[in-house]
């Protein structure tokens, strides 16, 4: 009897030390809503993202819309119903996602925001952000214009022209706010004459640069909000017969194909944004909630200004 008792007692043991280790060794789930993959920053970022969470020991369930806010709407319930450890979201549009945001903090599921921030009077709805901050990026780029100017010769005075992103975005809105706001600040006498949209495509730029330098004359640089669209300001500038290199072109993204052209000449300026460090440091908020860790409530992307001479800070060259 004795003996039975131990046994039993044995294999009791043993089952409990097994529950235990799988409990242990289980893997957090977390759940990704993304705006789209079909751009090539956001599919970099769900490398990065996917990279980071084999790295940190996580599950992720990766759910992708189209730029559509009412998709992704639904997108979130399905989430929720599956009870994921965190979920993090990339929001198609911040101000659209609120609803869905507070319910998942009535669902009590650790909810990441990530890249583009909702109004902030909403915070308490999420526990940490991760991404860039969209207005330092501008002013970044102002500053970037700004030394431009002068390393070209044209002084603090001159026209410049804007190719803004997907309008109604935050970080078209916020881009455009922080450049206009550094130059007024820095460089009032440097004033944008003109913009237009190119939704953060390469030749939607080239035919809205192609406009706007057939209606302003005399202008002596451009920002793109982003890098791609910044080649279409490139060859927008050729066809029409003018040399980039007169001109202060300054884009955002630290992309390949701008880091070539800055080497060459054609363009003046980056600004840094790692699609892949966007995506890890998200997976890393992720992991610190997972575990009951409490994660930096804002945790911004750097953004260092990339010009011919130090290329090597982007994203894009690092090995």
């Amino acid at each position: 009897m004795t003996l039975n008792k131990t046994l039993i007692s044995c294999a009791l043991g043993a089952t409990i030390g097994l529950g235990a280790t799988a409990a242990a060794v289980a893997k957090p789930h977390v759940s990704l809503l993304m705006p789209t993959q079909s751009v090539q920053y956001w599919a970099l970022y769900v490398k990065g993202f996917q990279k980071e969470a084999q790295a940190q020991g996580i599950d992720v369930d990766v759910k992708v819309t189209n730029y559509d806010a009412t998709e992704q709407a639904t997108q979130v319930e399905q989430a929720i119903a599956q009870k994921p450890d965190v979920l993090v979201l990339v929001p198609v549009d911040s101000s659209a996602m609120v609803p869905s945001i507070r319910k998942i903090n009535q669902a009590k599921i650790p909810l990441v925001i990530s890249n583009s921030m909702p109004d902030a009077k909403y915070a308490r709805y999420w526990q940490a952000f991760t991404g860039p901050n969209d207005v330092s990026y501008g002013e970044q780029a102002a500053k970037a214009m700004i030394n431009g100017f002068k390393d070209k010769g044209y002084g603090a005075n001159g026209k410049v022209l804007v190719i803004n992103g997907q309008m109604g975005t935050p970080p078209q809105l916020q881009r455009y706010q922080g450049f206009t706001a550094e130059l007024q600040k820095s460089a009032p006498g440097i004033q944008v004459a003109g913009a237009l949209p190119a939704d953060w495509d390469t030749v939607k730029a080239e035919s809205a640069a192609s406009a706007l330098f057939t209606q302003y004359k005399d202008v002596k640089g451009v920002f793109a909000e982003n890098d791609a669209e910044l080649r279409g300001v490139v060859t927008a500038a050729e066809r029409l017969g003018l040399d980039p290199s007169k001109l202060v072109l300054v884009g955002l993204g630290c992309d390949a194909p701008v880091v070539d052209l800055i080497v060459a000449g054609k363009a003046y300026a980056t600004i840094d944004q790692s699609p892949v460090e966007d995506g890890a440091m998200a997976a890393r908020a992720a992991k610190t909630l997972a575990t009951g860790g409490t994660p930096k409530a804002i945790d911004y992307l750097p953004n260092p200004i990339a010009t011919k001479s130090n290329v090597n800070v982007c994203y894009s060259q690092q090995k």
